[in-house]
């Protein structure tokens, strides 16, 4: 069969680029069975990268139907969040990886969604499938996977929108694929966690700016309604100065309607809402806080521009000072600086909130119009550059 598959790819192959020498082509885009057809066809094609630009391989998390039943529901939620499912997923993209690069070639899952056959009601739209499809992407990427198509329509059970009379609706998955877009910046690096005894996957990245976001996804499904985990992640040193979370949560996980991502929904004409994101302290390189069941968090830790007056004052003539701080209308902001000098206010996502000159060497500022939470002050001047944090109340 994979002698035969081989043989019509070819005859293909040959005759779009008889027509076309530039045209580019990726495959084999198996359904499932890559032992089989994907691992024999990489083998046999030894040219690969005069042949396919890329590699790619279909797989599902489970087989769909329409046996809607209670326990057949609960059933496929279970599987879909089982440990064994995602290690099968890894071995799967490990392996071809490992192919593609032989070739200098990426590799990329091209066609996936939770359940084939169309899914399955009640489970491909209801809030386990973005549980799943975050743990799924994090894990793909971090075996080196190019990417992920997910399969869908505007209708059917695993489509990531829908369409009904011109009104659109981001199904569950959809906020799932959001998360990973907020958590998944970055490069791989090591995180501890304790208690870590449940079905639990965490995943961290250090960003262009070192800051780090670590993603906890608590996968367990009718049991610990309330499982409390202590986050560590493996910083050496103190420039990470605090930090802030979105939760992904619904109802239950069999939820259709009622999924938010920090506390927001994607409107009916399909647009990203502002995040609502949550201070957090950091102490001893490390923070606290709950993952319910079912759900999945997306912890940002924040690095230090500069030098702060809370941790290096000894050693800098030149430090900031914010005060009072947590503050709730205006912090005053003084430095022993001397000449032209330019305030500039940030909020946790880079973005420049206000700008000014420092008035000899202090300098009062508004904050009443500001939303609870922590934001940056970097000073800048001939002098050099100093920054510091207040919090909001």
């Amino acid at each position: 069969m994979v002698k035969q598959y081989e043989s019509e790819f070819m005859g293909y192959f040959n005759a779009i680029r008889q027509s076309q020498p530039a045209a580019v082509f990726a495959g084999p885009g198996c359904a499932d069975n890559h032992y089989e057809w994907t691992e024999p066809f990489c083998r046999d094609m030894d040219t690969i990268p005069s042949k396919i630009a890329m590699l790619t391989q279909h797989n599902y998390g489970g087989e769909g139907g329409k046996d809607t039943t209670h326990e057949i529901i609960k059933q496929k939620t279970d599987s879909l969040l089982m440990k064994n499912n995602l290690d099968y997923i890894s071995h799967v993209a490990d392996s071809l990886v490992k192919y593609a690069s032989r070739g200098h070639i990426p590799f990329r899952m091209s066609e996936t969604n939770s359940l084939f056959h169309g899914g399955m009601w009640g489970v491909s739209n209801a809030f386990v499938s973005a549980l799943w499809a975050l743990d799924y992407m994090y894990q793909l990427a971090y075996d080196s996977c190019a990417g992920v198509n997910f399969h869908g329509a505007l209708e059917g059970p695993y489509t990531v929108f829908s369409k009904y009379h011109n009104v659109y609706r981001a199904h569950p998955i959809a906020y799932g694929i959001l998360a990973f877009q907020i958590g998944s910046k970055g490069k791989f690096i090591k995180d501890t966690v304790w208690n870590n005894h449940i079905n639990l996957d965490t995943y961290s990245v250090i960003d262009a700016s070192h800051n780090i976001y670590t993603t906890i996804i608590n996968k367990e499904t009718w049991q610990n309604p309330d499982s409390v985990i202590s986050l560590e992640v493996d910083i050496r040193n103190s420039n990470y100065i605090a930090a802030e979370y979105l939760r992904l949560r619904s109802d239950s996980l069999g939820d259709t309607t009622r999924v938010t991502l920090g506390e927001k929904v994607v409107d009916s004409l399909g647009r990203i809402p502002v995040y609502t994101w949550t201070s957090l302290p950091v102490t001893s390189h490390a923070t606290h806080f709950n993952v319910p069941a079912g759900s999945a968090v997306v912890v940002k830790f924040i690095y230090r521009m500069g030098n702060s007056i809370q941790d290096n004052s000894g050693n800098n003539k030149h430090f900031l000072n914010l005060y009072p701080n947590p503050a709730s209308d205006r912090v005053t902001i003084s430095t022993e600086m001397t000449g032209h000098s330019v305030i500039s206010v940030y909020n946790l996502q880079g973005q420049i909130l206000m700008q000014r000159q420092m008035q000899q060497g202090k300098t009062d500022i508004d904050i009443r119009e500001f939303a609870k939470g922590v934001y940056i002050v970097r000073l800048t001047g001939n002098a050099g550059a100093e920054a510091g944090r207040f919090i909001k109340e």
